[in-house]
């Protein structure tokens, strides 16, 4: 029981806080895309799914909204990193990916999101965070020895 209360908890926290941040990014965002015509709107900030996820982290510095979208990018690669992170050693889960030594950059990572989301647009409609889990899984798998750490 206690785990469920937990893990609500963890859920409505993360939800609060990125409901908040993306309401900051999304007033920045709207703004310059009206004035702009550009791919990415209000709704590519908000939509939450690995397709929209996948156009904002192949920003161009071109965009108008391009530093809005890299740091919405890398936020959410880092937060879905982090509790991730936190939930296996909260409740001892199997890691779903190892990264190597030395980590990949932030930019690194993003990239090969973004090419393996144009490989795989069958998943542009899960959750950003559930495309980011299965793309890491499947980039930066673990061996049986890491995966049990």
């Amino acid at each position: 029981m206690a785990h469920l209360e937990d893990e609500m908890a963890f859920r409505a926290f993360g939800f609060s806080l990125a409901a908040a941040s993306c309401a900051v990014f999304v007033a920045g965002a709207v703004s310059v895309a009206s004035a702009q015509n550009t791919a990415i709107n209000g709704d590519t900030f908000t939509a939450g799914t690995t397709g929209a996820l996948a156009r904002l982290c192949a920003a161009t510095a071109q965009e108008p909204v391009y530093a809005a979208a890299v740091h919405f990018c890398h936020g959410l690669l880092v937060g879905t990193g982090q509790t991730s992170d936190v939930l296996h050693k909260r409740y001892s889960k199997r890691l779903n990916y190892c990264l190597p030594e030395p980590s990949p950059t932030l930019d690194q990572v993003a990239a090969s999101f973004v090419a393996w989301a144009s490989a795989n647009p069958q998943f542009d409609s899960l959750r950003a965070a559930d495309g980011l889990m299965r793309f890491a899984a499947i980039q930066y798998p673990c061996t049986a020895r890491q995966a049990r750490r």
